[in-house]
């Protein structure tokens, strides 16, 4: 009997990843995810199990890597205000870049999809969000302690808001003609800051 062939599983969920991002849910096949790893349908079940398991994988692998990779900005070091700047300057990039071709945020195409009907999903798709808002909110407490805070709001409100947003610049860059538009929705944002 045969050895089923090894292969690099993270290198396999990242690509799967990207299927899944780029068709969604939804349109992906079986077939689609094994043409673009390369990984046999019988190793592909093996290893991730079936379509939705993968998937499940995929969003928390997505979600660890944006937080090492994008909200780690909101823990670096400086006056909030940049820092903050930096973060929307970072997203706004990413969001407009021919790399990510407008696709949106893996995560906020998967709560406007599948999201909206997997109660699993919808569950992966809630933690997300809130590992973000408290990314947030400790961002916004240390901004408070530096006195940079001024708003009538609560941390807890601000950092919801400052999700919504996050969320919001995402999908308006999958058809926004101009940067501008994008920038002056994370300028309103960061004017909770001094």
């Amino acid at each position: 009997m045969a050895r089923p062939k090894e292969f690099d599983q993270e290198a396999a969920l990242d690509k799967a990843l990207e299927v899944f991002w780029e068709k969604g849910y939804e349109r992906t096949s079986i077939q689609d995810l094994v043409e673009h790893t390369g990984v046999h349908r019988g190793s592909l079940y093996d290893t991730f199990g079936d379509k939705h398991k993968l998937f499940l994988t995929c969003l928390d692998r997505f979600r660890m890597v944006a937080k090492e990779h994008v909200y780690d900005i909101l823990e670096e070091e400086g006056e909030p205000k940049e820092v903050l700047q930096r973060f929307f300057t970072k997203l706004i990039d990413v969001s407009l870049s021919d790399e990510h071709q407008r696709r949106g945020c893996f995560v906020t195409n998967t709560a406007m999809g599948i999201g909206n009907s997997d109660p699993v999903i919808a569950l992966r798709v809630e933690a997300h969000a809130l590992d973000l808002e408290t990314t947030f909110y400790h961002f916004l407490i240390r901004a408070q302690q530096k006195g940079a805070l001024k708003s009538k709001y609560g941390t807890r409100e601000l950092a919801r808001f400052l999700v919504s947003t996050r969320h919001g610049l995402h999908v308006m860059a999958k058809t926004a003609t101009d940067r501008k538009m994008l920038e002056d929705a994370a300028a309103v944002a960061m004017s909770i800051l001094v």
